[in-house]
């Protein structure tokens, strides 16, 4: 695998360029390009993007650890079995943004706009997801064990064969929620009762 470390990456076009088995280490990307680009199996450990784009682009399998994302665009992009432990996803509208099964624990969402998306056997262990909205959103096998869940909303939603544990109920919109006997337990014992 080549690998790049601590390198400074300025308005490069890497549009539509395919990015395969690359390591880069505590590099920075400002103002590049990424449009329409391919990453399979890349590596971004530590690094920081800034002002960059990312619409239509495709990674498979990558992984971005404790990345940082300041005022990208990801419009279309599409996250395929990928690991973005301890990145921060914040500031990016995720309204046009697939993710497809993957690791995203401890990983920054706040206000995050899941609401529409198809999410099926994403890990969000430990991840911030204050004030995101999962409305309209099909959740399925997801773990949301020890999450900030803090203002989200799962209003009217589906939440049966998920994960939840750890996180303070009384913080979060379950309105209308359909719960199986999982996490109606976890919610009782939250609350203090004892469910018999």
């Amino acid at each position: 695998m080549e690998e790049l470390k601590g390198e400074k990456i300025e308005d490069k076009d890497w549009s539509e360029l395919e990015i395969k088995e690359v390591k880069f280490e505590k590099c920075t990307f400002i103002g590049v390009d990424f449009s329409d680009c391919l990453r399979t199996k890349a590596v971004f450990d530590t690094c920081k993007f800034v002002s960059c784009k990312f619409g239509g682009s495709y990674f498979t399998s990558c992984r971005l650890l404790n990345c940082t994302f300041k005022f990208c665009t990801m419009f279309g992009a599409c996250f395929d079995r990928c690991k973005t432990t301890g990145s921060n996803f914040s500031e990016i509208d995720f309204a046009s943004v697939d993710i497809k099964g993957g690791n995203w624990s401890y990983a920054g969402l706040r206000y995050c706009d899941f609401s529409k998306k198809h999410l099926d056997s994403v890990d969000f262990t430990a991840a911030d997801l204050y004030g995101a909205s999962f409305e309209s959103a099909v959740v399925r096998g997801c773990n949301f064990s020890d999450c900030v869940l803090s203002k989200a909303s799962f209003k009217n939603r589906d939440i049966r064969d998920n994960r939840f544990n750890g996180f303070d109920i009384s913080t979060a919109n379950f309105t209308g929620a359909k719960v199986d006997i999982d996490f109606a337990v976890t919610a009782v014992n939250m609350l203090g009762a004892i469910f018999c």
